[in-house]
């Protein structure tokens, strides 16, 4: 990016504002910002006027805007995800989701250990195949992911615990009506 303006940061904004996910910024957006928040600086002092003062000011609320919400989007993405690489994320918040990612990790670590009394992440478990019976919405298994929604008939892999407890409520049935299991 070559040069940013007041128009442009504030399309960003908005698109940062109107979606829940991360929007792509444009390459070497931090700086781009930079220079911009230094050029109204530097005209500032040169000729100060009250109205070159707000737009100063209007420019940082909005560069600390976005910010602010791509940090919560890193944030909130580093909680679910492992993918590191992602493309939606400027150089400079890379660092930032890695650190996160990395205490979310040894947090579920921690967690596990807590739990199960056991050393590291809790254990992979088999996966089972089963016929759902009955219309199912979203659940939380007891892995703390969310299956679903499911619908009669449908057929679907489950961890061996989530597979169970359908089986035993009655909402699902193993196929071939004995626990198979699934090689990953």
């Amino acid at each position: 990016m070559e040069e940013l303006n007041y128009e442009e940061l504030r399309k960003i904004q908005a698109k940062e504002r109107a979606s829940p996910v991360l929007q792509a910024l444009p390459d070497g957006f931090y700086k781009a910002a930079r220079k911009l928040v230094e050029k109204k600086d530097e005209g500032l002092k040169k000729d100060f006027s009250l109205t070159e003062a707000k737009e100063y000011e209007s420019i940082l609320k909005v560069i600390e805007d976005v910010h602010e919400r791509r940090k919560q989007k890193i944030i909130m993405r580093a909680m679910k995800s492992a993918a590191a690489g992602d493309t939606m994320l400027a150089e400079e918040e890379k660092e930032l989701f890695n650190k996160i990612h990395e205490i979310v990790e040894e947090e579920v670590g921690s967690f596990g250990r807590m739990i199960k009394g056991k050393e590291g992440k809790i254990e992979e478990e088999s996966i089972k195949r089963i016929k759902i019976l009955k219309n199912l919405p979203n659940f939380v298994g007891v892995d703390l992911k969310v299956y679903g929604p499911f619908k009669e008939g449908d057929t679907v892999e489950l961890p061996d615990k989530e597979a169970q407890l359908l089986v035993r409520r009655g909402i699902a049935e193993y196929i071939g009506g004995v626990p198979n299991e699934i090689s990953k």
